[in-house]
């Protein structure tokens, strides 16, 4: 009997023992190729891994590359004391702990901190190391500015023009301490500059903390490959601070002349605050609040001037034309402002500062330095202006301001239907103060006047006259103890409201004595009154005080406590028919702010018949009786 070739029977569903073993192959080959695709996986993800993870390395020459390389290209010293550490995916990146930076001869030195960068490609393939920006933070950075003044800048540029160098600079919580600028110090969060090359601007932008208060650089642009080749370069810079915010745009060129022009904005919200943050000595800057200058301007080494500028103090706005001297000891300020309302308050502090609150003269020491910091040359305009209490229109004064020196002066202004002019000063030298005024008026309708100062309007009248004072001393009374001057001054047309001399000597010729009980009231019309003061050590003498009309004559005589702000003075009133006989006076005394004005007693008896034997004769001597009435 035959039996079947095979010894094996096949397995069910294949035809044939031949293309069962091909798809034993195909599977195997399947199998295989799985293996090794998930070998390559796991071998490419590995790698992919080691390029990702950085690579860190104590001893190396990855350090010493890079230190060639800056040395090389930016003529910088670099050294590594701590860790290297570096990676290729996502990009090829370094990071070198504890390192320390230095320019050459010490103009600049980084100290401490971390410095990473990211590493150009194509130098890496040849085998360099070369970093397209670097990133240094937590550092400690010592410059001197005069140091980097003296850097050849422009060759520095043009260098880097010519040759790849690294296009952005990123500083993190690093320091910045100044070997020869007071109190410049800078704590920097964040500082990026960045110049991709020629023909392309350099910007940078900011925050850093300066005495305790944080300053962004919020914009900052120009082209130094512009500058370096004599051309003009476009310039943007913007700084904001919160008592001061600083925004120019224009022209920068450097060569033979350098200087920008442009358009500027510059905001204090207080001028005292700026002053008190950062030292600036300004004129009055301790007095002024809010200041805004904003124009067109243009500065060079010596000056910064405003051919057309706004300024607005506080609420007021003035325009006009504005420069600061730079190339002096200290700055110097000069203007020419006009505005149509123009508060003058803050300005004339110093002076108001004079009185307390309770109308004393003060005894606090007189201190100019703080209001004096720079020099000022201002001359002002203004439709309407005010000083204090006082108003004035159609106004020209100006401000002079000087070391340890304030003079303002008036060289015209309508006051009250009249004008007026004058000068007031304060110098300090040796600790002493000497104050001067001046001034002459004429045409000023006296009664407003003395509403205006808060003051009853007991007299009317147009006023002129003229009046000089001096003093000096350590405080406001010493000054008004030693005061001299003259003043005089003249009132014609007017009236005395709250008396009626001509009634009351109506009255006292027929009851002298009733006289003195009811001589308020009414007015007293005279064409003329005029006085002269003489002031020697705070006293001033009425050297001269006569009112004239047509019923009656009036003298005065008496003296002025300046010191103690009080009167002592009696005022003679005769009819104008018989002005030798003095038919009643007056008693004024008390102080500036409550003047008492009071019938004689005397001079009333002596009118009496029946009274004027109560009277003594003469003076009793002292060692004889009193007589036994007297009348008061």
């Amino acid at each position: 009997m035959r039996t079947n070739d095979y010894s094996v029977p096949p397995p069910t569903g294949c035809p044939s023992p031949i293309p069962c073993e091909a798809e034993r192959k195909v599977k195997h080959s399947e199998a295989m190729s799985r293996r090794v695709a998930f070998l390559t996986a796991l071998i490419a993800l590995a790698l992919i891994g080691a390029a990702a993870a950085p690579w860190t390395f104590r001893e190396n020459g990855l350090s010493s590359a890079l230190a060639d390389h800056m040395k090389e290209r930016y003529g910088l010293d670099l050294t590594v004391k701590g860790r290297s550490t570096f990676a290729v995916l996502p990009i090829p990146r370094v990071k070198f702990e504890d390192v320390t930076v230095r320019f050459p001869d010490r103009t600049l030195q980084a100290e401490g901190g971390i410095l990473r960068g990211e590493i150009r490609i194509m130098p890496l393939l040849f085998g360099r190391i070369e970093l397209s920006d670097f990133d240094l933070s937590d550092s400690r950075i010592t410059a001197s500015a005069r140091a980097l003044q003296a850097v050849n800048w422009s060759s520095a540029v043009k260098s880097r023009s010519r040759t790849l160098h690294a296009r952005r600079l990123i500083l993190n919580r690093t320091s910045i301490h100044w070997t020869d600028l007071k109190d410049a110090d800078l704590e920097v969060e964040e500082l990026v500059i960045r110049w991709v090359g020629e023909n392309e601007p350099l910007t940078a932008y900011g925050n850093a903390t300066w005495r305790g208060e944080r300053v962004f650089l919020t914009e900052a642009s120009i082209y130094p490959d512009r500058l370096v080749s004599g051309s003009i370069s476009p310039f943007r810079l913007g700084i904001s601070a919160p008592a001061a915010r600083v925004s120019l745009q224009g022209e920068a060129q450097l060569g033979r002349n350098p200087g920008l022009t442009g358009e500027s904005s510059i905001e204090a919200r207080s001028v005292r605050d700026f002053t008190r943050w950062t030292g600036v000595k300004l004129p009055f800057g301790s007095l002024i609040q809010a200041l805004s200058v904003k124009g067109d301007f243009s500065m060079d080494h010596r000056r910064l001037s405003w051919p057309s500028v706004s300024v607005k103090l506080g609420e007021d706005e003035l325009e006009g034309t504005l420069a600061v001297r730079l190339d002096t000891e200290r700055p110097v300020i000069t203007g020419t402002l006009a505005a149509e309302g123009l508060d003058l308050t803050d300005l004339f502090a110093p002076f108001a500062q004079a009185r307390t609150s309770s109308g004393s003269w003060s005894e606090e020491s007189l201190d100019l330095a703080r209001v004096t910091g720079s020099d000022l040359d201002l001359r002002l305009s203004a439709a309407s202006a005010r000083l204090g209490k006082l108003r004035v229109e159609d106004m020209a004064a100006s401000v002079l301001v000087r070391p340890g020196e304030i003079e303002a002066s008036i060289g015209r202004a309508d006051f009250h239907d009249g004008s007026l002019k004058g000068r007031l000063s304060l110098m300090s030298a040796n600790g002493m103060t000497e104050f001067k005024s001046q001034g002459t008026f004429t045409g000023i309708e006296i009664a407003p006047f003395l509403s205006s100062l808060g003051e009853p309007r007991w007299i009317t009248g147009q006023a002129q006259g003229q009046f000089a004072f001096e003093g000096k001393g350590t405080n406001p009374v010493e000054v008004v103890r030693r005061a001299q001057g003259r003043s005089t001054i003249t009132v014609r047309g007017g009236e005395l409201v709250g008396i009626a001399l001509g009634d009351a000597l109506k009255r006292v010729e027929k009851h002298p004595l009733l006289a003195s009980l009811n001589w308020k009231g009414g007015r007293t019309p005279f064409d003329e009154a005029q006085a002269q003061i003489v002031v020697q050590k705070g006293v001033g003498e009425v050297t001269e005080g006569r009112l004239t009309s047509a019923d009656l004559t009036a003298e005065l005589k008496g003296e002025v406590l300046i010191v103690d702000r009080t009167l002592n003075l009696k005022a003679k009133v005769s009819s104008a028919g018989s002005p030798s006989a003095a038919a009643i006076a007056f008693d004024i005394d008390g102080g500036w702010d409550n003047i008492t004005v009071i019938p004689n007693a005397r001079s009333l008896i002596e009118r009496s018949g029946a009274a004027k034997p109560l009277l003594p004769a003469a003076p009793v001597p002292a060692n004889e009786p009193a007589p036994q009435a007297t009348a008061q």
